[in-house]
């Protein structure tokens, strides 16, 4: 018995540190993602202040914002490529490395009264460096966890949003901190570095731990594999639905971080105010994924996720209206647990599992990669701009909930188209 306990202890230990070593990445992209959600509004003043006040430094500060995105489709056909050809491992080790980079050059960059216009430029650079790291990781993070086994796909590819959840919790929680022991003006001197700084530290022992970690046992190198030509010539449907199955996910995700600067600059509550909704939100949004992604490894997955997404969709309109109505911290942390629960929860924790279900071992990571950054890009970079555009006018503050409504409904019908091929993909899998 003894003998047979410890192999059993050593496996036991390893899967746990390859688990922790996938998670962490993704957790420091989701941790910088909300911080410069949370802090864009002293962005704006810091790196993009014009002289001319009005709107337009904030404009500036949501669209560098939206500026990752754009190269996130380079990183996921570049990363994720080499992910498929050298290992999940290797491919994760590359993009916790570059986002290291690029999350340390946001917390150390001068602002615009010590180097002008550049402050702003080198801003985007960083975002842009981030965002390319951003690209990779998701594909090889999903891979990596959803082939830990394959009857629990579901439960173990939603570790990463509840690692995330943890990253949305300390980042409100954090910039909280900020607001609340730091007057404005100590806080553009400098004391919003402080969160960002945090985050530096995390990256290098994500990158330690998954230099540690085991590779996944459904990678096998091949010779002359070339994941996005293959892709391109025979998985063009299976993008495109995926693409469309990650938009509600994404738009909802986008909005999560767009929801302290909606309550700031369009309902007006206070700093503190606006921000006890998001740390409520962090904290269902860790407890959440697991429940119900390993509901749907037992049950229906897609079923689970349309009926989920059309509740979500159909509530959004009502209730932006309701906030809007009579604003204040409690509604708006009622409002956004209520995404939580049905869009992050119901919908967005299942994602991963069912992207894995519907592409083969042999390219998962780049297919995954690439559609899951290419709908980032389409709904989710730039609506907290489109969002913040849509709300200028008083008459248009339930905004919000409609632009919802519509992307819920695109990712409802895709996940209807995406059966037959679902199916199909697993009779020709190999995990």
């Amino acid at each position: 018995m003894a003998g047979t306990a410890a192999p059993a202890t050593v496996r036991d230990a390893g899967q746990a540190r390859t688990i922790l070593a996938t998670v962490l990445g993704g957790a420091l992209e989701w941790y910088d993602l909300l911080l410069y959600g949370l802090f864009s509004v002293t962005f704006s003043r810091l790196f993009f202040s014009t002289g001319a006040g009005g709107a337009q430094p904030l404009l500036l500060s949501l669209g560098s914002f939206g500026v990752a995105f754009v190269v996130r489709p380079l990183g996921a056909a570049w990363l994720g490529s080499w992910t498929d050809r050298h290992g999940r491992r290797s491919g994760l080790i590359l993009s916790s490395a570059l986002m290291t980079i690029g999350t340390g050059a946001v917390a150390l960059i001068p602002d615009s009264r010590s180097i002008g216009p550049a402050a702003g430029l080198l801003l985007v650079v960083s975002r842009l460096l981030q965002g390319f790291a951003a690209g990779g990781e998701f594909g090889s993070a999903s891979a990596m966890l959803a082939e830990r086994d394959p009857a629990r796909r579901g439960f173990y590819a939603s570790l990463q949003w509840s690692a995330s959840g943890c990253s949305v919790t300390l980042a409100a929680f954090l910039a909280w901190c900020v607001h609340h022991f730091f007057s404005d003006r100590q806080i553009d001197a400098g004391a919003w570095r402080l969160p960002f700084l945090f985050g530096l530290v995390m990256g290098p022992f994500a990158t330690w731990l998954r230099l540690r970690s085991a590779e996944s046992a459904a990678f096998s190198r091949r010779e002359n594999h070339a994941p996005l030509r293959e892709i391109v010539r025979g998985d063009k449907r299976r993008m495109i639905l995926a693409i469309g199955t990650v938009g509600l996910g994404a738009t909802g995700s986008a909005l999560n971080v767009y929801m302290p600067t909606y309550a700031r600059t369009v309902l007006h509550l206070s700093e503190t105010g606006s921000l006890f909704g998001t740390v409520v939100s962090g904290i269902l949004s860790i407890v959440l994924p697991p429940v119900f992604a390993g509901l749907g490894d037992r049950t229906a997955r897609r079923g689970l996720m349309i009926t989920a997404a059309t509740i979500g969709g159909l509530a959004a309109w009502p209730l932006f209206a309701w906030l809007a109505a009579a604003p204040s911290a409690t509604r708006l942390m009622l409002v956004q647990s209520a995404f939580i629960v049905c869009i992050y929860g119901g919908y967005y924790a299942s994602v991963p599992a069912l992207m894995a279900d519907l592409f083969p071992a042999r390219n998962r990571a780049s297919a995954i990669a690439l559609s899951y950054a290419a709908s980032q890009l389409l709904f989710g970079g730039f609506t907290p701009l489109l969002l913040s555009l849509l709300t200028r006018r008083p008459g248009n503050l339930p905004a919000p909930g409609l632009y919802l409504l519509a992307v819920s409904a695109l990712s409802v019908s895709c996940l209807c188209l995406a059966g037959p091929s679902i199916r199909d993909a697993a009779a020709r899998r190999t995990t």
